[in-house]
């Protein structure tokens, strides 16, 4: 989030002790916390609506459906078949083996 080192801290520790008084800091303090912790509620809700959005709206069932005719590859005999590669990942994803493939030593 916000990235402050101790100088910068201390600088505005110091800033706001002149300005705002040592009586009143503890007051403002609190304050600044509560307006804080509001927001963050706010955002909790609003991120909230947005995911009761997209799911009301099929977005989640829509991006399934893409991610998986993107791994779909047509066959030479025209079918549809699953890749064992994702053109998004292009790491390699070994095929299964069937157990008659399997070689004992």
């Amino acid at each position: 989030m916000l990235d402050f080192s101790f100088a910068e801290i201390a600088l505005i520790v110091v800033v706001a002790v002149l300005f705002i008084g040592p009586n009143e800091l503890p007051v403002v303090i609190k304050t600044i916390g509560k307006a804080m912790r509001g927001m963050r509620g706010l955002m909790k809700e609003i991120r909230g609506i947005f995911d009761e959005i997209s799911r009301e709206s099929g977005l989640e069932e829509a991006e399934r459906d893409v991610q998986h005719e993107i791994t779909m590859i047509k066959g030479d005999d025209g079918k549809m078949y699953e890749s064992y590669t994702h053109p998004l990942n292009p790491a390699k994803i070994a095929p299964p083996v069937a157990p008659e493939d399997v070689k004992n030593d």
